[in-house]
């Protein structure tokens, strides 16, 4: 083991020593770690009343301490590499079931726990682990953000395997939740409206965005909803509406981008990046285009046509690119 491995566990180890309810004793080593000797004390469970897990993993007096645990075996992960992580990974994984079998009544930190065993998990690429860690944040008792959390993680890895049936669920189901935030919330229609848009539901897609864009807790996120109902218009041809839509978000931000603040220079920057102000310019370009090789066709096709003559773009056009270069 590289020294820096042993100053993370060892580090590890001290948190462990100082949060569980075992002597220490009951917290000799870590499993696989060997860094400190069994002593020849009697076990924990004769000699405290504590408790161990088979894998090593002492419990706490409290589920908050628990979690803490966990939390610490978790950070021991930072910088390793190879099968120092995943060794490490091991650890952690096992801290965070922990919760969940020492205090299987404390919802909160059992949600947290499963949303953290579900990470460690996912990035180990096994997705199928993950799901269930998912899962089982998602079905505690009492409200939790982690809960809500597992919900959209569980849609976007159903997204991600084009489950997307699957995933909308997901997404829905949070919409659904009691203790989603609005920021959640917001999240999740945006999600909603992407899926509906992949299952070829223009109108189910543009209904979720609109409902963001409207009354969207985060100025950002509105811009997103906006610049999606405008991408979506402008794949559909209407480039008279997604030009609308684009000025209908100038002037629905107008307030947070004035703002001399991180927000509203952050606001700023983003509705001039909409990607739609892009497509929009594309397609008026490309209608233009059309445009002058119909009237070229005629040309050539008319004994009183005049050679060279070119026609320019339609007022109308110019007008609505004119104004949507205005961001």
């Amino acid at each position: 083991m590289t020294d820096r491995f042993l100053f993370r566990a060892a580090r590890t180890q001290a948190a462990l020593l100082c949060l569980c309810l075992a002597a220490p004793a009951a917290c000799s080593a870590v499993p696989g770690h060997g860094l400190l000797p069994p002593t020849s004390a009697a076990s924990p469970s004769a000699a405290t009343g504590a408790a161990c897990r088979d894998d090593g993993v002492p419990r706490c007096d409290n589920a908050e301490s628990q979690l803490r645990l966990a939390t610490e075996a978790r950070n021991a992960l930072r910088g390793l590499e190879g099968a120092e992580l995943e060794e490490a990974r091991a650890h952690a994984l096992a801290a965070c079931r922990a919760v969940r079998q020492f205090f299987p009544n404390e919802g909160w930190a059992c949600a947290e726990a499963s949303f953290r065993a579900g990470e460690l998990l996912r990035s180990a690429g096994d997705l199928e682990g993950a799901a269930k860690e998912f899962q089982a944040a998602r079905e505690q008792r009492g409200e939790s953000p982690f809960r809500v959390r597992a919900l959209l993680e569980l849609g976007h890895m159903q997204r991600r395997a084009k489950k997307l049936e699957q995933a909308l669920a997901s997404y829905e189901a949070v919409l659904a939740d009691r203790a989603t935030s609005a920021t959640q919330r917001d999240e999740a229609a945006l999600w909603v409206g992407s899926v509906h848009q992949d299952l070829h539901h223009p109108d189910d897609a543009r209904r979720a965005w609109q409902r963001v864009a409207d009354t969207g807790d985060d100025p950002l996120d509105r811009i997103r909803a906006f610049d999606h109902i405008a991408s979506l218009l402008v794949d559909q041809g209407d480039l008279e509406g997604a030009a609308g839509t684009l000025d209908r978000c100038r002037s629905a931000l107008t307030g947070p981008a004035a703002e001399e603040t991180r927000t509203g220079e952050r606001v700023r920057s983003a509705l001039q990046n909409m990607r739609a102000i892009v497509e929009l310019q594309r397609a008026v370009e490309r209608r233009a285009t059309d445009g002058d090789d119909v009237q070229g066709r005629k040309r050539r096709g008319s004994k009183s046509g005049t050679d060279g003559e070119k026609k320019e773009p339609s007022g109308k056009q110019t007008l609505f690119f004119g104004a949507t270069i205005g961001y």
